[in-house]
C-alpha cells in the first residue's frame, strides 16, 4: 500500500510540479479543511480535499485544543494525502487580527512607505512591536483625485501566528503564507462572481459562512469586503447530523489504495434551518444598522449548511432575496480520485481563497 501511495504521489508531482499546485489548510477551532489545487494555464483542478473535525466541543479559536492533539491529527492527514514537506498557505481568524487602511502619498518611495507603516503601527497597535507580526500591501489609488494610495496594514499578536505556524510545521508542512480569513473569502468570492447575474453584483452581496459553533457574515461590494461580523452560536442551536461527505468512524483509518479516500472521525455539524434563517435575518439587521452602503441584494450560504433541504427557498420567503449556495469548484476540474466523495464545495470557501493566494504570490 505504501509503495502504491508513493507512486501516486510521484505521479502527481510529475503532472503538477512545484509552482503548479498549492496546498491550503483552513484551521478553525478544532476543524481542519485541507485542499490541494493544481493549475495548468487558467484551469484549476481539485487534487486533494479533506475535512476533519477533531472535537465538536470547541466553539472558537480561544477554546484551546491542545497543540499536540491538533498537530498530531493534522500530521496524519498530511501523511495520508501525501503532502508531507509541501509549502502551505493558512490563515488566522478575523478576531485575532487588527487591520487598517492607510492613505499615503503616491509619491512616496517603498522605503518611505515602510517608514510610515512603522509609525502607524506605533499609534495603531496596542502592543510592543516585538510582540506582533504584521504585513502591509499597497492596494492602489485611493479613488480620489489627490494623488493618494491605499495601503492595507494587518497586525496580530505574534503568539497567534507562531501557534498556527507551529501546528503546520509539526504536521510536516512548510508554512509560506499566513493570511486572514476575510481576505481569503474575498478571493474565494471572485470564483463565484461569474455564477451570479450581473444585476446582482450592482448591490452588495452577503456571504454567511457557518463554521462549527459560529457564523461569520461577509458583505462584498464589487470584490471587496466592506463589512464583517462574527456571531457565536450556542451548542444547543447545533443539530448534529451525519453529512454525506463523511462516513463516521471511531478513528482515522489508513487510506485505501483503490479509493484514495480518508474517512472522518466525526460527522459534520449541520446547522438546522431555523438557526440559519435567524442568523441571516439578524446579520442583515446589524449590517443595515451600520449604514455602510446600499442594502444587500443577494445572499450566499457557505460552510456547514445542508444544501438539500430547501434552505434557500425558506430564506427567500423570509427576506425576499435570491439565495445561492457557494460552489467555488463549479468552474474547476475535480480529480477522478475524488469521484467517490459526495463533494460539499460550500465547506471550502476559505480554503480555496488561501490556495488562490499561493498562486498569486508564487508561494512554492
Amino acid at each position: 500500500m505504501n509503495f502504491l501511495k508513493n507512486i501516486a504521489v510521484l505521479f502527481r508531482q510529475y503532472l503538477f510540479p512545484a509552482g503548479e499546485s498549492m496546498v491550503a489548510v483552513d484551521v478553525h477551532a478544532a476543524e481542519f479543511r485541507v485542499i490541494e489545487l493544481a493549475k495548468k494555464s487558467d484551469q484549476y483542478t481539485v487534487e486533494n480535499l479533506f475535512c476533519y473535525q477533531l472535537n465538536s466541543g470547541a466553539s472558537s479559536e480561544l477554546e484551546a485544543i491542545g497543540f499536540e492533539d491538533k498537530s498530531a491529527a493534522l500530521k496524519k492527514i498530511v501523511e495520508e494525502l501525501g503532502l508531507t514537506g509541501r509549502p502551505v498557505c493558512s490563515s488566522v481568524s478575523n478576531a485575532l487580527v487588527m487591520s487598517k487602511i492607510l492613505e499615503l502619498s503616491a509619491t512616496l518611495s517603498p522605503v518611505e512607505i515602510e517608514h510610515q507603516v512603522m509609525l502607524e503601527i506605533d499609534r495603531f497597535v496596542p502592543y510592543p512591536i516585538e510582540e506582533i507580526s504584521f504585513d502591509y500591501e499597497i492596494q492602489g489609488d485611493s479613488g480620489g483625485d489627490d494623488g493618494q494610495i491605499n495601503v492595507l496594514l494587518v497586525a496580530s499578536r505574534r503568539e497567534n501566528t507562531d501557534d498556527q505556524v507551529a501546528v503546520l510545521s509539526a504536521a510536516g508542512l512548510k508554512p509560506v503564507i499566513l493570511d486572514v480569513d476575510v481576505y481569503a473569502m474575498e478571493r474565494a468570492f471572485s470564483l463565484l462572481v461569474g455564477q451570479l447575474p450581473e444585476s446582482v453584483l450592482e448591490k452588495p452581496v452577503a456571504i454567511y459562512d457557518f463554521r462549527g459553533n459560529s457564523v461569520t457574515l461577509y458583505v462584498m461590494c464589487g470584490e471587496r469586503n466592506i463589512y464583517t461580523r462574527e456571531q457565536n452560536l450556542g451548542s444547543q442551536q447545533i443539530k448534529k447530523e451525519s453529512h454525506s461527505f463523511y462516513e463516521p468512524e471511531t478513528s482515522l483509518p489508513e487510506k485505501g489504495a483503490e479509493e484514495g479516500l480518508i474517512q472522518a472521525e466525526n460527522p459534520v455539524a449541520i446547522i438546522n434551518n431555523a438557526v440559519v434563517i435567524q442568523q441571516v435575518l439578524r446579520g442583515l439587521q446589524f449590517y443595515e444598522a451600520a449604514n455602510i452602503n446600499d442594502p444587500v441584494g443577494h445572499i450566499v450560504l457557505a460552510g456547514d449548511v445542508a444544501v438539500n433541504n430547501d434552505i434557500d427557498e425558506a430564506i427567500k420567503q423570509q427576506v425576499g432575496l435570491a439565495i445561492s449556495i457557494a460552489d467555488p469548484f463549479k468552474e474547476m476540474v475535480v480529480s477522478k480520485r475524488l469521484d467517490k466523495l459526495d463533494l460539499t464545495p460550500s465547506l471550502f470557501m476559505i480554503a480555496c481563497g488561501l490556495a488562490l493566494r499561493g498562486f498569486v504570490n508564487g508561494a512554492h
